[in-house]
This record gives C-alpha cells, structure tokens and sequence, in this order.
C-alpha cells in the first residue's frame, strides 16, 4: 500500500529543504542530501573523508539538536547515515558514540522501515563500545518487540535482539 502522505513529505522536502539552527547539522544534512545518489561508492579521499570530516567534530549539542529535527530529515538520509557509522574508515577516525547515536536512529525511525535497522544494531553497539543506559535499553526492548507484533521482524531476529540487548543491561 502506498502512503500518500510519506511522498508528499519527501516531495516537499526535496523542494523545501529543511533550515536547521545548527551549523553542523545543516552541513551533515546539505552533504547527504546532495550525495545521496552515490552512497555506496563513497570512499576516503572522496566522499567519505568529506562525511568524516562533518561527523568527526560533533558533540553534545550537535547531537541533542539532530535529534531534536530528527522528524525534519528523509528517512533514506538517515539510513545513509546509519549505514556509514557501521564502515571500519569511518569508526577509526571518530571519538564520538556513534553506536549510541545509531540506537536513538534505530528507535525514533519510522515503524514500518525499522526493519532496515534491526540487523546491524548489535554491529554498531559493539563497534563503538558503546554504553546505553537504561532508559534506552527498554527503549529498545519496546522498539523489537513492537516489530515482532506487528511481524516486521522474525522471531529470530526478535530472541537474538531481546537476547544481545538483556546482555546489554547485565553488563550495567
């Protein structure tokens, strides 16, 4: 079933693009957005240095502000994103907790594309070393079980996801 509603916002994001009051999220999302096309072959000296060189000087506030204006972005723009966290060039020359950040996108992006996720967020965790607290653990508790009501997920993705995320809160 087509979402009527979905494409018109894209549509009008791609006319309108959003005006974000943070410098480096502005850059991230006119980066993106401009690129978006060729994703897959961004490589360092190219692309992926340019996008490296955007996230590697994010901080607290950058990160509370892309989150605040997460509903402003393209739900591909933030696969995009999602899926160049997960690259070994990208992890090597960043301080930040992207695994983190890759969490909050996972649990705040849309319900029924979750699913693009799901696979590669024990991958992100691990990658970043990342600590979750709490509050985002049961998040994400609800988040996979919310996908395996609604059979987005299977039910071995859903007992590995509940399985990795328990561990997770064993180790707080």
């Amino acid at each position: 079933m087509i979402n009527i509603n979905l494409i018109r916002k894209n549509f009008y994001k791609r006319l309108f693009p959003p005006k974000f009051e943070n410098e480096r999220v502005q850059t991230l999302y006119n980066f993106v957005s401009k690129n978006d096309n060729n994703f897959e072959h961004w490589e360092l000296d190219g692309l992926l240095t340019d996008f490296i060189n955007i996230i590697k000087h994010y901080d607290e506030k950058d990160t509370q502000h892309f989150f605040d204006t997460i509903n402003l972005w393209n739900s591909y723009y933030l696969v995009i994103i999602s899926d160049k966290f997960l690259d070994n060039r990208v992890k090597s020359n960043v301080t930040y907790d992207f695994g983190n950040i890759y969490a909050k996108i996972f649990l705040l992006y849309e319900n029924f594309d979750s699913y693009f996720l799901i696979d590669n967020l024990e991958i992100a965790i691990t990658m970043y070393n990342s600590k979750l607290d709490t509050t985002t653990l049961i998040d994400l508790l609800g988040k996979i079980n919310l996908l395996h009501h609604k059979k987005l997920i299977t039910k071995q993705q859903f007992e590995y996801n509940l399985s990795f995320i328990n561990n997770l809160q064993n180790e707080l």
